[in-house]
């Protein structure tokens, strides 16, 4: 019996998860010349779910959708012409909050800094296509910006040294995969969002 009982509130609490389909742009050669992805870059974003998933301690169901149009978060990648490093705009999905994540992935339309610095290394190009999504991706999931610095939801807004932002979280990395390995969420951020989504 309470084998049973364990079983029953098991399935509630894995019911309970909030569940977010998602899909995510192919790069194909055309978007690719119109905005500068890469084909890595859809795993970079899946990975940033990911991470949420685990910040969220499961409360985010985070899976990959089987078409757009049932996805309720849409990654998509931005042309040059948007001066935003990413932008989220929300959606309703089948009467559910959804969001559309624009993401620029061409380091050459963020300024001469961040191009140069990303134009030599190809890891952090990848870190700063993984935080943007990971930031956008936070909006989708109902998480504001901050003034902290040290949070994945700061915004630049507040000033301060963006490529050392980028760059604090590259020299955690020493090869692609590590980016999924090393969290960018801060206790804050992680904090927020068990608040808005708690178990």
């Amino acid at each position: 019996m309470k084998t049973a009982v364990w079983l029953l509130l098991s399935a509630t609490i894995v019911c309970a998860a909030e569940k977010y389909p998602y899909w995510v742009q192919s790069c194909t050669n055309e978007i690719s010349s119109e905005s500068g992805c890469e084909a890595g870059d859809s795993q970079l974003a899946a990975w940033a779910l990911e991470a949420w998933r685990q910040a969220s301690g499961g409360e985010l169901g985070v899976t990959p959708a089987t078409e757009e149009r049932v996805a309720r978060i849409r990654i998509y990648w931005a042309r040059a012409n948007m001066p935003l490093y990413g932008e989220t705009r929300t959606i309703l999905v089948e009467g559910r909050r959804g969001a559309e994540i624009y993401v620029l992935p061409d380091m050459r339309h963020l300024g001469r800094q961040i191009g140069a610095a990303a134009g030599d290394d190809k890891l952090l190009r990848d870190a700063i296509v993984y935080l943007t999504c990971l930031h956008e991706s936070g909006h989708a999931f109902g998480l504001s910006h901050t003034d902290r610095f040290e949070d994945i939801m700061y915004s630049f807004g507040y000033g301060g040294d963006i490529l050392e932002y980028f760059s604090r979280f590259r020299r955690k990395l020493r090869a692609r995969d590590d980016i999924r390995a090393q969290s960018a969420i801060s206790t804050y951020d992680q904090m927020r969002i068990m608040k808005l989504w708690p178990k």
